[in-house]
Parts: C-alpha cells; sequence; structure tokens
C-alpha cells in the first residue's frame, strides 16, 4: 500500500511540476513584459515631467527675481516719502518766519514807493 500511495505521489509531482513549469516560464514572460511596457510607458512621463519642473523652477526663479526688483521699488519710495516728510517738516517750520519777511518787505516797498511818489510830486510842484 505504501508503494501505491508513494507512485501517487510521485505521479501528483511529476503533473504539477508539469504544469508549473510551463506557469512559471509564461510568468516570467508577463513579469519582464510588464517591466517592458511599463518602462516604455513612464519614461516619456518622468522626461515630461523633470521638463515640467524645470519650467516650474524657472518661472520661481523669476518671480523670485520679480519680488526682490518690487521690494527694491517699495525701499525707494518709503525712502522718498520720508524726505518729502523731512522737507514738509523744514517748510513748515521756515512758513512763519517767511510769512513775517514778506510781510516786512511788502511794508517797507510800501513806505518806500509812498515816499518816492510824495517827493516827486512835491518835486514836481516846485518846477
Amino acid at each position: 500500500m505504501n508503494t501505491i500511495l508513494l507512485v501517487i505521489a510521485s505521479v501528483f509531482l511529476l503533473v504539477t511540476a508539469a504544469y508549473l513549469i510551463p506557469l512559471l516560464l509564461e510568468l516570467k514572460k508577463t513579469v519582464i513584459s510588464l517591466r517592458n511596457t511599463a518602462e516604455e510607458s513612464l519614461n516619456p512621463a518622468l522626461d515630461e515631467l523633470r521638463l515640467t519642473l524645470k519650467s516650474i523652477r524657472g518661472i520661481s526663479d523669476n518671480v523670485n527675481d520679480i519680488t526682490e526688483d518690487v521690494k527694491g521699488v517699495a525701499d525707494s519710495i518709503t525712502e522718498v516719502s520720508a524726505r518729502i516728510h523731512a522737507v514738509t517738516g523744514f517748510i513748515d517750520t521756515i512758513r512763519p518766519s517767511a510769512s513775517v519777511k514778506a510781510l516786512s518787505l511788502k511794508a517797507g516797498i510800501t513806505a518806500a514807493l509812498t515816499f518816492l511818489l510824495t517827493n516827486l510830486v512835491r518835486k514836481g510842484g516846485r518846477k
């Protein structure tokens, strides 16, 4: 009886091996084919992705340059604003004294013209 079981087990193993060996070979071919197909499909996509990332990096660099330029312009505007504020403060401090000087000059010119016209009229009458 042991011999019959051994023969049946041997036949079963031979039949199983006969089916498994071609199955494993076909599986190997399928895996190789799948790998090749994946490489053929993914390599162009990866190359395009690399190009896209380079473009994005270039755009990012350009945005950084523009941002630095805008910061420079903003700093310049701040500096000009500070200078205008300083000039305005200076004008505010000078304005009262300039107003007094202008009024004094006006009074002096009015007095001089009045004196000159009065003397011209008197001289004209003496002739």
